[in-house]
């Protein structure tokens, strides 16, 4: 793993802890990296989260733009286009929980999905939700779904959004 990758890492994980925190009265703090997995562990007193991390993005396409804009390839793609985004996103999504929920894990992890969601608004995301499918017996203690989700003309608010999923 390079050097971007594990800030981002981090970056997402402290994200995720600082609305875990508040939602659950809570106070993880970052305590290391994993063994891989899990990616990261927080501690609040003698409670451990064991935080394993995976994104989704609208396709492959999308992804590669934005790592290579993260790590400053030249002559990366700064434009993305395409058709259907929010069923591409959903696609991804339910994907990636597929290929993580066959894996055997420790119980009591937690699985973090992180998006980037720069055509949904966190408003139209909500009413994606529906349509992820969580794997039937999984190995995660729980399952969140979150990004940065833009504002809009519209009204929507834009920041930070998290969904549990299981």
């Amino acid at each position: 793993m390079d050097v971007t990758q594990e800030q981002h890492e981090r970056a997402v994980a402290d994200s995720f802890v600082e609305f875990y925190n508040r939602e659950n009265g809570t106070d993880y703090r970052y305590h290391s990296r994993g063994e891989d997995p899990p990616d990261l562990i927080y501690r609040s007193g003698s409670h451990e989260m064991r935080l394993e991390i995976t994104a989704a993005y609208y396709d492959t396409e999308n992804a590669a733009m934005l790592w290579q804009n993260a790590r400053g390839v030249p002559g990366a793609r700064d434009i993305w286009i395409s058709k259907s985004p929010d069923v591409k996103l959903i696609e991804s999504i339910n994907s990636t929980l597929a290929k993580k929920c066959v894996k055997r894990y420790p119980s009591g992890w937690v699985l973090l999905v992180d998006l980037y969601p720069d055509l949904v608004t966190a408003e139209e995301f909500a009413d994606l939700i529906s349509e992820i499918q969580v794997p039937a017996g999984h190995p995660f203690a729980e399952i969140y779904v979150a990004g940065v989700f833009p504002a809009s003309s519209s009204g929507s608010r834009g920041g930070y959004h998290c969904w549990k999923l299981a």
